[in-house]
């Protein structure tokens, strides 16, 4: 790697007591090491923003992908061009995605080629291979596969319906042979639920009736649960949920960075109804990725699958674009492109 290239990147300073804000952060620049033999330099192009990231940032204890503590840069999946390699497996000038979401918020990635993943930008958009080809299509498709244990004729919820891994959640169920009803807030994340991705009916949780429409939508109760949300929504529909049914339970982004873990007022159903809750971390599904990609890729291409990317520009823009997660009408995959007029 030419010396004169420096990297910059965002590493903490301290951790955040709520939402990550700017004084939480430092956007240092520092010299790029030498590479180590197996090693990759990715010049990144898009890196991916996720509620989960909070949490990561947020937590004071290890997690599934390794928590950030202060000095570290902040964990992010990536996708980009190798500049510089010690690997056969990754020439230079061809490109790949992070596989563990260890890239980082930066511009150079020194990554393990066991951490890497070849990707071709002919094939699909480099952004998309941070959206549906993945970890949120990997997420969504290990949650139903393995947990969810989909049956055709089923009636399946999404919460968070119109990110990232909601939108590829109720797709796949779909896909899959299901009713799938989608929770977003708002008209036109609903119309775009059940307009451009087909679901067969989506709710605004900003109703008021959430609980009612939901009655309304699901008659027979909800088989599964898909959990992007937590709070006050995972609370209605676990009321709702069918005798065996399955919660899916992937993220409580109504709880990230506010401190607000409410209590479940409707846990009895649990037991009643003999309903199946369980947690999963994306790293625990490793071992199915592959076959995972193989068949979201088919989808894709057959156009049984649709995503939406919303790209914002500019690494230095990390903290402002972060923050429209929680407070703004993000529809699909957030994506930070790390330079202007760079996208692949």
């Amino acid at each position: 790697m030419d010396n004169a290239v420096r990297n910059r990147a965002w590493r903490m300073r301290r951790k955040p007591a709520g939402l990550v804000q700017q004084d939480d952060l430092e956007l240092v620049t520092e010299a790029v090491r030498a590479l180590a033999p197996g090693e990759v330099l990715l010049r990144l192009v898009h890196v991916s923003l996720d509620p989960g990231q909070q949490v990561y940032m947020q937590s004071t204890q290890e997690l599934p992908g390794g928590t950030i503590w202060p000095g570290d840069v902040i964990r992010a999946w990536g996708v980009g061009e190798v500049v510089e390699s010690r690997s056969d497996r990754f020439p230079v000038g061809s490109h790949a995605r992070d596989h563990h979401g260890v890239a980082g918020v930066q511009e150079y990635a020194i990554l393990p080629e066991a951490a890497l993943i070849l990707v071709d930008p002919e094939a699909a958009p480099l952004n998309a291979h941070l959206n549906i080809l993945g970890m949120p299509g990997l997420t969504a498709h290990a949650g139903l596969s393995q947990i969810g244990c989909l049956q055709p004729g089923e009636t399946v919820v999404v919460s968070g319906a119109s990110g990232a891994v909601g939108a590829a959640a109720g797709q796949i169920a779909r896909i899959r042979g299901c009713r799938v009803v989608g929770l977003a807030g708002g008209p036109e994340k609903c119309a775009h639920l059940t307009g451009e991705l087909g679901f067969d009916a989506a709710l605004d949780y900003r109703s008021g009736r959430l609980a009612a429409d939901l009655t309304l939508a699901c008659p027979d109760g909800i088989d599964v649960y898909f959990d992007n949300t937590g709070g006050e929504i995972l609370d209605i529909c676990l009321g709702q949920m069918a005798r065996k049914g399955r919660i899916v339970f992937c993220g409580a982004i109504a709880a990230y960075g506010s401190g607000d873990s409410r209590g479940l007022t409707n846990y009895l159903r649990i037991l009643t109804h003999q309903v199946r809750f369980e947690a999963f971390a994306y790293y625990d599904y490793e071992p199915h990725f592959a076959s995972a990609l193989a068949e979201l890729a088919g989808w894709m291409q057959a156009g049984l699958l649709k995503h939406r990317e919303d790209v914002a520009v500019g690494l230095e823009n990390f903290v402002p674009v972060f923050h429209h997660l929680f407070t703004s009408g993000i529809s699909g995959k957030l994506v930070l492109q790390v330079r202007d007029g760079v996208t692949r």
